[in-house]
């Protein structure tokens, strides 16, 4: 059976289609390649010649003077450093002693609060009435006998009292593992 001619009408009219389309995206895009840094030249001149006649200082000075001022939101500053005569924790600190996969073992180490180094009392920098760093903070490894220093630990003051926040219990037991070399667990007081 031979075929009909309109079968091959339908594929070559559509052929014939999708080349007029290809050759008018290529006009297409090729316009936009060259309309845009023509565009960008044209804006670049009239700035230049605007500049150059004074007119563009003029719609500045014009703008300026009915624009509002900007307000300006005040920053926050910290409150200041308060000196804590009392300790910070009241008890011992045990840390207990982590195996290699992450289990408690039967070891604990005990720590006691020390006042800082040549003074009697603890210097907090506060942030807010609540919130603060103290700058110097000493533990005691009551076992040892090793007295270990710590800058900036996070504290707050509930009740009335400061005390070091969990944040700053992390941050002991980051560097107490790192010093002693052993995984420690979670402070218990």
């Amino acid at each position: 059976m031979a075929r009909q001619p309109q079968d091959v009408d339908w594929y070559v009219d559509l052929s014939e289609r999708l080349e007029r389309r290809e050759h008018r995206r290529k006009w297409i895009v090729l316009g936009v390649c060259v309309a845009v840094p023509l565009l960008a030249m044209g804006g670049f001149l009239l700035y230049i010649v605007l500049d150059r006649s004074g007119l563009l200082t003029r719609l500045r000075g014009a703008v300026h003077m009915t624009a509002p001022d900007k307000l300006v939101a005040p920053k926050e500053v910290p409150i200041g450093p308060a000196s804590v005569e009392g300790p910070l924790q009241k008890d011992d600190v045990r840390f207990p002693q982590l195996d290699n996969d992450g289990l408690i073992t039967s070891m604990n180490h005990y720590f006691r609060e020390l006042k800082p180094d040549k003074a009697d009392v603890f210097t907090v920098n506060r942030v807010s009435d609540e919130q603060g760093t103290v700058l110097n903070y000493r533990l005691l490894n009551i076992g040892t006998a090793d007295v270990y220093d710590f800058r900036d630990i996070p504290v707050k003051k509930i009740g009335g009292a400061w005390t070091i926040t969990e944040e700053g219990w992390n941050v002991i037991r980051d560097a107490l593992q790192a010093r002693m070399r052993v995984r420690l667990g979670r402070p218990t007081m």
